[in-house]
């Protein structure tokens, strides 16, 4: 035994319980979610993270573009795997969602990795383009982690 080994005692004096952080904190979300994205560029950011390691949908409702004229955005689902490259689970290609506010676009993965048990989403490109100076803004982003409903 090291020389810093201690035996934890809960009753001691000074101990504390640590809190994660909520969902809205940087936290894990665990089930299904609804949220928006504005002024997203091709690799430029990454959705919140969640717990999930089998199916995934996420559906955009209602995008616009600027800096283009709005016709398409590729969805990349990855597997976060903790201290090494994350996975890239394939790019879905969103195209109904830029007919109105109201269109609704989806894709669903289905599968399992071993390594990591939480994923999140990025933009791959726009239009066909990971090179550009347009962005995508989504009124509404929902991601189902439960194929049942």
């Amino acid at each position: 035994m090291s020389e810093d080994a201690h035996t934890f005692n809960p009753a001691e004096e000074g101990l504390f319980e640590l809190q994660a952080p909520s969902d809205t904190d940087g936290g894990m979300q665990t089930r299904n979610f609804t949220s928006s994205l504005s002024g997203w560029a091709p690799g430029s950011k990454e959705s919140r993270h969640w717990a999930d390691n089998d199916y995934t949908e996420v559906q955009f409702t209602g995008c616009t573009m600027a800096g283009a004229t709005g016709k398409s955005v590729g969805v990349k689902l990855w597997q976060a795997i903790p201290f090494a490259q994350d996975k890239d689970m394939g790019t879905k290609t969103f195209t109904n969602c830029f007919k109105g506010s109201g269109h609704t676009s989806k894709g669903e993965w289905n599968a399992h990795y071993n390594g990591g048990d939480n994923r999140y989403f990025t933009v791959a490109h726009l239009n066909g383009s990971q090179y550009t100076r347009a962005v995508v803004s989504v009124r509404k982003v929902y991601v189902d982690t439960t194929k049942a409903d």
